[in-house]
């Protein structure tokens, strides 16, 4: 492989971010920086002898998003982003420029966290729209998949990973949508569902019993002449993040392991072409280089561990999980080149990259990458796809009685969390309404549990349905205010020092210190009736079978004794907007106090 140089330089993909966050601009300022966000590219000193040019358009964390989005911009305008047929329109006019050559790819997490459109149909509207949006030849999978070994050869165009949230409602609920079968409640869209078209890839993967794979780790697939090597992988926190006993049957291992693995079998088969399609993202750089290739150093979340991992081979990582927007070069451990992008989430961007291999040396000699926005009424998306449109709509109608029941009013608008750490009023408001519905002092809630804001005005069991997506249970347990005290310390230590994660709070308000050292930075904290919290004394506490069952990492909250589960999120959060006939408000109220920040 020749050395990489860096020939264009990206400017800053906070662009995209603009229309959320940005001061007022005119909206033609805001759509240049939109409509495609600037470029990133690597050429060879050398061109290629006998060159395949290549597409691959790449996705990752739908979420089962199959209905556009509003986009509000810094002057108060909206506009409509993503929905599963104005993606399908922009992924299939992006591939017509190349109709040989292109290749779709999945990063994971395409179903769960669901809005109820696809949620409450066991996300078979969004499986469904990911075989209408198959390429080349695609049969449904059979069960035997992941016994074939790897890597397979494809002549599907569209290959996909698992992301954590594939594994939502265990592995038998997985294999069902992969290989099709009734759901014990269904059918769900008037027929049982046929199984998927999409090859799923997983190098990291395997069943507890027996160690086999779960599903192949890699693929082969030729296109102009060209071999290109895909491998699968999962965060291997998979396990951190779900209920254990629904994946108890598998095994999620180290990924920089398997990944390796998985090039010295491709290498050895002479393919020197390898993209990585990884659920695993960074949290930092998100916007392009401007000088020079990102440093591993310089890196940070979860797919910055896997990448100084790899001994080299991968030309291009496409990236999920971490729901942000990134197009960097970076040099892993030997100095190989990679190209690593990641397209935000919930189909409101997806990835381009254009790609050039040398067939007489099967080896990348230019690639570029850009991340564009599928606007719902601009280009493509003023023809949305005609078939993907016909599933979103069956889906709907099959849910409108469910999702449109009247729950309640919303007098102000409560928005998510802007970072793992960041109070806001709807996870207040969703911790309160847990620890109302269990009649305890105190609840806590993941964040991660909470999914989409509510719009001030009419709330409906789908509003709800959007915020809380996961169907968890909330239980009681009672904690001592040491364990109270330690489980907050929590927040920040142990699995959580390198990526504090935070869990809302009812009942309880605490002063904190990030310049302490960690197991030391709560200063003081108080109980609902602003009482020093005691730490000898006993206390109430509302949590959830998510928690309790060792998602995220909170051990003060795992596996307790004499756990009474008393009803679920979803149910407390109605039952919290019934009571109050006036409708129902939520402000930051000062729960959680950070010190350490200096005034602006």
């Amino acid at each position: 492989m020749p050395t990489r140089r860096l020939l264009l330089l990206g400017c800053s993909l906070a662009l995209l971010l603009a229309a959320r966050v940005a001061p007022a601009q005119s909206e033609d300022e805001l759509l240049r920086g939109l409509n495609t966000t600037a470029e990133v590219s690597w050429r060879a000193a050398a061109f290629a002898n006998d060159p395949a040019y290549l597409r691959i358009l790449a996705i990752n964390d739908l979420h089962g998003a199959l209905l556009p989005q509003e986009v509000e911009f810094a002057d108060g305008r909206q506009r409509r982003v993503g929905g599963a047929a104005v993606l399908a329109s922009f992924i299939n006019t992006e591939r017509a420029a190349y109709p040989k050559q292109s290749l779709f790819l999945i990063a994971g997490d395409s179903i769960g966290a669901s809005p109820g459109i696809s949620g409450l149909l066991r996300d078979e509207p969004t499986m469904a729209v990911l075989n209408q949006l198959a390429d080349g030849e695609c049969p449904l999978l059979s069960r035997d998949w992941s016994t074939r070994p790897a890597p397979v050869v494809s002549t599907c165009h569209v290959l996909a990973t698992v992301g954590n949230h594939e594994f939502d409602n265990g592995s038998a609920e997985l294999e069902r949508l992969l290989y099709g079968g009734r759901h014990p409640g269904g059918p769900l869209l008037g027929a049982d569902w046929k199984g998927t078209r999409i090859p799923f890839l997983a190098a990291n993967v395997q069943r507890r019993d027996g160690h086999q794979p779960f599903l192949p780790a890699s693929a082969i697939v030729v296109l102009d002449g060209a071999k290109i090597g895909i491998i699968g992988a999962v965060t291997a926190d998979t396990p951190g993040m779900e209920i254990g006993s629904k994946i108890a049957d598998l095994e999620f291992l180290p990924e920089a392991a398997a990944i390796n693995a998985e090039v010295a079998r491709l290498h050895a088969l002479k393919v020197r072409t390898i993209v990585l399609l990884i659920h695993e993202g960074l949290t930092a750089p998100v916007k392009p280089q401007r000088l020079a290739p990102v440093s591993i150093e310089e890196l940070s979340g979860g797919l910055a561990r896997v990448l100084r991992g790899l001994t080299g081979g991968i030309d291009i990582v496409i990236a999920g999980h971490t729901h942000k927007l990134n197009n960097v070069l970076v040099p892993l451990a030997d100095h190989h080149l990679a190209l690593v992008v990641q397209a935000e989430s919930r189909g409101q961007a997806f990835s381009s990259i254009d790609v050039t291999i040398d067939k007489s040396t099967d080896t990348v000699v230019e690639m570029s990458a850009r991340v564009r926005i599928p606007w719902a009424d601009g280009g493509p998306g003023t023809t949305p796809d005609k078939h993907v449109a016909k599933i979103v709509a069956a889906a709907s109608k099959a849910v409108q009685p469910i999702v449109a029941r009247p729950i309640g009013t919303a007098v102000t608008a409560m928005a998510l969390p802007t970072a793992p750490c960041a109070e806001s009023a709807l996870a207040d408001l969703v911790a309160d309404a847990e620890r109302s519905a269990a009649a305890t002092d105190m609840a806590f809630m993941n964040i991660g549990g909470i999914r989409a804001p509510i719009a001030a005005g009419a709330v409906t069991f789908g509003t709800i349905y959007s915020v809380h997506p996961f169907g968890n249970q909330i239980v009681r347990l009672a904690l001592s205010g040491a364990q109270v005290l330690k489980l907050l310390e929590e927040q920040w230590y142990g699995e959580h020092e390198a990526q504090p994660l935070c869990l809302a709070a009812s009942g309880l308000r605490y002063v904190y210190d990030l310049r302490r050292a960690p197991g030391h930075r709560v200063l003081a904290a108080w109980d609902a009736d602003n009482h020093p919290l005691d730490p000898a004394a006993h206390y109430r506490i509302a949590s959830n079978d998510y928690l309790a069952g060792g998602g995220d990492h909170f051990p003060e909250l795992e596996n307790p004794p004499d756990v009474e589960v008393v009803t679920g999120i979803r149910e407390a959060l109605e039952a919290w907007f019934k009571r109050a006939p006036d409708g129902v408000g939520a402000s930051v109220d000062g729960r959680m106090e950070r010190v350490d920040v200096p005034a602006p």
